[in-house]
C-alpha cells in the first residue's frame, strides 16, 4: 500500500526518466547488464591544500532504480570498480563507480531504497 506522497514521488521519478533519461550499461568484470535507463546528477567534494587553496572535484552520478541494477541475471547493489558506459554525443564514455566522500559507492535517494545514486568518475 502506498500513500499519496509516495505515489507523487514515483510519478515524478517516472517523468524525470522519460524527459532526461540516458541509456547506459553496467559492467562488473566480464559480466555486463542489459541496457537500462538512468538519470544523471552530480556531486562533489572539497579538499584544501596546505596553503589554504580550495580544490573542488566534481563527480558524475547516475540515479538508477534498484530493480534495474542487474548484472549476469542477478539484482545487485552498486560496487566500487563497476563500470558504467554511456554514449554521449555519439562517443562511448566510460565511468568507474567510486567511493565518494565516505558514502560508499552509492546512496539511496529515498527511504525505501528503490533508487541508487551511484557515484562515478570518468576513466
Amino acid at each position: 500500500m502506498t500513500n499519496p506522497a509516495r505515489r507523487a514521488y514515483l510519478a515524478a521519478r517516472l517523468a524525470h526518466k522519460k524527459l532526461l533519461g540516458v541509456t547506459i550499461t553496467v559492467s562488473r568484470g566480464l559480466n555486463t547488464s542489459a541496457t537500462l535507463v538512468a538519470t544523471v546528477g552530480s556531486s562533489g567534494s572539497v579538499s584544501y591544500e596546505s596553503d589554504g587553496t580550495q580544490i573542488f572535484a566534481k563527480n558524475r552520478d547516475y540515479l538508477i532504480e534498484a530493480t534495474s541494477y542487474v548484472i549476469n541475471g542477478v539484482q545487485v547493489e552498486p560496487a566500487r570498480f563497476d563500470v558504467i558506459t554511456e554514449v554521449i554525443n555519439g562517443v562511448p564514455r566510460t565511468f568507474e563507480v567510486l567511493d565518494a566522500n565516505g558514502d560508499g559507492s552509492s546512496t539511496s535517494t529515498d527511504s525505501g531504497v528503490t533508487v541508487f545514486r551511484v557515484h562515478t568518475k570518468e576513466v
